[in-house]
Parts: structure tokens; C-alpha cells; sequence
């Protein structure tokens, strides 16, 4: 699955929402094919945001760069992310999203865009919830 995201403004994009996803996350939870992860696929998990560029390093995965662009007119919000690198790279991963303080939740699809923050067995799909470092 593709990874993560920066915070390009898109026509809908709330400016809120841009902003407050810049910064450093790391991964507190999630679910992938309808299994929660292990605390062995969270550590070490960290999302870096600066404007619309995401730097994402996973366990098993490594390190990926790319951009993403939001659109908070949608409901649930929509995030679409493009890797540069990695096994994703150039495709373009239709995902939605929320920000609620300190928290970002994100689902990426399996094939088609997410509606909800659930996954199913054996469909490729996946949930982030990542927690703001503290400075």
C-alpha cells in the first residue's frame, strides 16, 4: 500500500486542515486486512508533513517521500498521495483523512477510495493514526 502524505491545498482544501497537518507525527495505531498492527510494525513509525511533502519511514517498509493533496469538501475528507520512490511510486493512492487536534487519521484503500476508518480481511487496506510529537 502506498504510504503517507504532505499537505498540498486543493480546491475544497480548508487552510486549517493544510496547516495543521505540518510537523512530525508518529504512529500510535491502526489496522491493516482487518487486523489491528503489532506493536513491531508501529515502532519506530514517523511521518514528517512540510507544506505538500510527506517523508514516512515504516518497519518493513523503510523510508518514502512524495507529495498529497486534501480536500476537506468531501465527506468523509479526501487525500490523494503520490510516493516518489518505493514499490507505490507515481501511482497516485485515493485515501480520506481527519485531523482532530493532535491526532491524524488516514485510510488508504485497497482498490477503490475508502469510505470509512475500517479495514476488511484480505483487502489491502489499511488505517494510520498518528499522534503529533512533542516539541
Amino acid at each position: 500500500a502506498g504510504v503517507l502524505m504532505g499537505a498540498r491545498a486543493a480546491q475544497g482544501d480548508q487552510p486549517g486542515d493544510s496547516q495543521a497537518l505540518q510537523g512530525t507525527w508518529h504512529l500510535q495505531s491502526g489496522e491493516a486486512d482487518g487486523k489491528p498492527l503489532t506493536e513491531a510494525q508501529l515502532q519506530g513509525g514517523s511521518l514528517t508533513i512540510k507544506e505538500d511533502r510527506y517523508v514516512v519511514v515504516l518497519e518493513g517498509i523503510g523510508k518514502v517521500t512524495g507529495t498529497q493533496t486534501l480536500d476537506a469538501s468531501k465527506s468523509p475528507k479526501t487525500i490523494d498521495i503520490v510516493d516518489d520512490d518505493g514499490p507505490h511510486k507515481g501511482k497516485k493512492c485515493l485515501g480520506i483523512y481527519e485531523v482532530d487536534g493532535d491526532e491524524f487519521r488516514f485510510a488508504n484503500p485497497g482498490k477503490a477510495r475508502p469510505s470509512k476508518f475500517k479495514t476488511k480481511p484480505d483487502s489491502g487496506e489499511w488505517v494510520h493514526v498518528w499522534k503529533r510529537a512533542q516539541e
